[in-house]
């Protein structure tokens, strides 16, 4: 637990916690009763599944624990899905913005009266 930051203290949100594991099914065997005491631990099902909760706050790296059965429908579901390619080769966006190719093409700042 860590103590939020401003004026959420005053108003009955003192704490903060972090997000734990995220254990991902296809069924419900009772799984739900097993998670749901523990802190921070998420369940969740393979059909509800979204970038929120596999990367919360943009932070890639959580550590999902998925179920035999889960693991199966997910190749179903998105199996005519192909995995994203790169839009853009190198990553490093302000390189790229300040590069000599781009600053050619963009156009002067206006002059301020």
């Amino acid at each position: 637990r860590k103590v939020r930051t401003g004026v959420g203290k005053i108003r009955n949100r003192r704490h903060t916690m972090r997000k734990g594991p995220l254990v991902i099914n296809k069924e419900d065997n009772g799984i739900t009763q097993a998670f749901r005491n523990l802190p921070s631990v998420t369940q969740l099902n393979v059909t509800r599944q979204n970038h929120l909760h596999l990367a919360p706050g943009g932070h890639l790296g959580r550590f999902c624990i998925w179920t035999e059965t889960a693991f199966k429908a997910h190749g179903e579901i998105y199996a005519s899905n192909t995995l994203p390619r790169d839009k853009m080769k190198n990553a490093d966006l302000t390189r790229n913005n300040n590069s000599e190719e781009n600053q050619r093409e963009i156009q002067p700042a206006k002059a301020q009266r």
